[in-house]
Formats: C-alpha cells, sequence, structure tokens
C-alpha cells in the first residue's frame, strides 16, 4: 500500500493545556506554540479539522479564540473533554464534543481518571448534551483489562442518549493494558457488533477483515502542551518539538512513522493494517499485539 502524501496534517490535535488531577490544575501551553498554530490556521488555504484535546480544552481562555479562528477559516471543530470544568461551557463554534468514558461503575471510571467525580460530572454533562446540544456527540470509550466486559453496555448507553460510540483499545503502555491473548479476545467481539455508527479506531481489526488504518502521521498531528510532536496523543515520546514551522513537523512526523513502518510494509497484510497502532510498535517495527509479522505469516511463538 502506497501513503498518501499530504503536504500538511488534515487533522491537527492540540492540548491548549497539561492536567493534573491531584490536586487538580493545569499547565497552560506556551503561548509561542499556540500563535505558531493560529498564524498556521490563519494563513492556511485548505480547510482542516481543529481537535482540541490532552488536557482539559475548556479551562483554558484562549478556547473561544482558537475555536472562533477555526470556524472563520472555514475548519471544523471537535473537543475532547474530561468533564472536570466547574461552569458549563459554551460550545459556539464547536462542532463535535467527545466525552471520554472508562466504565459505567462509577468507582472504576473514577479510580482510572484519577478524579473522585470524574464518573458523574461525565454522565451529567452527556445527559446534559443530549437535551441542549444540536452538534455530533462521541462517547470515546477506551478498552482495556478492566472494562473489556462493558462493550455491550456502553453502546445502549449511547443508543439512549444520541451519542456515536467511539471505540478503540488503550495503548500498551498504559497501566490498564491488555495483555496479548486478552486483546485478539477483544477483537473478536468487536467484529461480532453491529458497526453501523460505531467508530473503532483498532488498525489491527484489518487482520479480522475490517480495514482500519491508523492516520497517525497520515493524516492527523498531535502538539502537546510542552509543544512535543506526535502521531497522537498516546505516542510514548515526541518525534520533534514544535517552534515555528508546523510543516516541517509534519514531515518529520510523517518520515517516521514511515520509517517506523518498513518492516512492515514487505507483508501482505499491511494494506489492512497500515502497520498497526503507531503506540504499540515495538523496537522491531512491530504492533506488540499483531499475530503477524514482515511476511503474512504467523509469526514464532
Amino acid at each position: 500500500m502506497q501513503d498518501a502524501i499530504l503536504n500538511r496534517p488534515f487533522i491537527l490535535a492540540l492540548a491548549l493545556n497539561e492536567l493534573s488531577m491531584l490536586p487538580l490544575r493545569t499547565k497552560p501551553l506556551s503561548n509561542q506554540v499556540y500563535r505558531c498554530v493560529c498564524d498556521y490556521i490563519e494563513s492556511s488555504n485548505d480547510k482542516g479539522v481543529l481537535v482540541l484535546t490532552g488536557g482539559e480544552p475548556f479551562l483554558d481562555l484562549r478556547f473561544g479564540e482558537i475555536i472562533s479562528l477555526a470556524r472563520n477559516k472555514g475548519w471544523l471543530t471537535s473537543v475532547d473533554t474530561l468533564c472536570v470544568f466547574q461552569e458549563r461551557p459554551r460550545l459556539d463554534y464547536v462542532q463535535q464534543v467527545r466525552l471520554r468514558l472508562f466504565s459505567l461503575n462509577p468507582d472504576l471510571h473514577n479510580r482510572i481518571t484519577g478524579e473522585e467525580h470524574s464518573f458523574w460530572k461525565t454522565i451529567e454533562f452527556g445527559e446534559w448534551l443530549a437535551e441542549n446540544y444540536s452538534g455530533e456527540k462521541i462517547l470515546v470509550f477506551p478498552v482495556c483489562r478492566e472494562n473489556s466486559g462493558e462493550t455491550t453496555a456502553v453502546l445502549d448507553w449511547c443508543h439512549r442518549f444520541d451519542f456515536t460510540p467511539n471505540i478503540f483499545v488503550v495503548p500498551r503502555q498504559h497501566e490498564y493494558a491488555l495483555d496479548v491473548q486478552s486483546y485478539h479476545l477483544v477483537l473478536k467481539e468487536l467484529c461480532r457488533l453491529p458497526l453501523t455508527d460505531i467508530i473503532i479506531d483498532v488498525p489491527l481489526l484489518g487482520l479480522m477483515g475490517w480495514p482500519n488504518l491508523c492516520p497517525g502521521g497520515r493524516l492527523a498531528m498531535f502538539i502537546g502542551a510542552k509543544g512535543e510532536v506526535k502521531p497522537c496523543p498516546h505516542f510514548p515520546h515526541p518525534f520533534c518539538w514544535l517552534e515555528e514551522d508546523i510543516a516541517g513537523a509534519w514531515r518529520t512526523v510523517r518520515e517516521k512513522v514511515a520509517a517506523m513502518n518498513e518492516t512492515c510494509r514487505i507483508c501482505e497484510l499491511f494494506s489492512i493494517c497500515g502497520g498497526g497502532c503507531p503506540a504499540n510498535k515495538t523496537v522491531s517495527g512491530k504492533d506488540y499485539y499483531c499475530p503477524y509479522f514482515s511476511s503474512g505469516r504467523l509469526s514464532e511463538k
């Protein structure tokens, strides 16, 4: 498979701040990096998607400015929230809101997020959105070791409140990551779901007949609150640091993701999994959970 070559990321994900739960505090994105992103959007002749993610976008005083700028330039806008705000945010110009729910068990959700009241804040805001927000509502359900049996119940909740479920599996570095055996059991369960109106961000589903490539380094780039540049927020280390040149940072991300997939490219299954999840790559270039490697044949145990 030949990856599409884009001169700029179609999806630009940005963390306006870095969030610490205990005690609750934020460390803002540097103003230099913020202005660089704003200048990039202002000067862009191509429309893209701005995703505010990372810490808690609604806690940043610059939130309204960058959302308005993106919308005035014709960009689509999305906000990923952990619902740790005190006052209900304004959603002018926001076309998509994404809530993250780890479990329908309040204690488990709060334990994984590290915030005592996170569950009820998320549920209450979700129910408020169902009644008052006309944009797209996404419920992100990160599947991990502790919640892997809840998928059906989460889908029922989404149906009741008109949310689109977005399912992905937490990366292997996560504290509650699945082991290899459990990971493939989860993939089989996902394949049994009624996939209409469900977003599943699991590239290795391609090995089971569901083409699904990771957009990181192909369509999307993430800029963290310290100015770190990665293919996605879950990638374990920066590829570079943003100073003034987003186009240059994008070239670096694209090239390094391609290099990580060099070994996978000779596998006959590369076209349906794209090399898997970059955040799950081992030093040899294999997706940690992939049962195939380099040739499309089962790897040696």
